[in-house]
């Protein structure tokens, strides 16, 4: 494979401003590319919302169940395939680990960026908590 010859890479960049995410992922599929490759729910969501027909390969979303980008992670359905940052399921998972690490903690802190699409999707719910409390 030859850079220019055999493969083109179109890159594209909303430089912040989500907005623009729509439009950009709709030029990408006027364009005809064969993959879409995102980064971030945002995008993906953007990416899917422009075709049903073009691969996306999705890159550090956040849980990709819960924003709608797949069905399942075992059989995500649909074009969307990819990788994905802790999905809620394993947010449990993840307070046992610490409860495990550090058994005398009775009080923990847990710090998340909130501001993004998708970004809180990763945390238990009150209820989740309320129901299995981990310390």
């Amino acid at each position: 494979m030859s850079r220019g010859q055999n493969i083109r890479f179109e890159f594209r960049s909303a430089e912040g401003h989500l907005d623009r995410l729509p439009e950009l992922a709709a030029e990408l599929v006027r364009l005809k590319v064969n993959v879409i490759v995102t980064w971030f729910t945002p995008t993906a969501l953007a990416a899917k919302q422009a075709t049903h027909e073009i691969p996306i390969v999705m890159a550090e979303t956040g849980d990709p169940i819960g924003t709608g980008l797949i069905a399942s992670l075992p059989r995500p359905g649909g074009n969307v395939t990819g990788m994905a940052s802790v999905a809620a399921e394993l947010s449990g998972k993840c307070v046992q680990l610490i409860r495990d690490m550090l058994p005398s903690a009775r009080r923990p802190l847990g710090v998340s960026f909130t501001a993004g699409i998708g970004s809180t999707a990763d945390l238990p719910s009150s209820d989740q908590v309320k129901a299995n409390p981990p310390f």
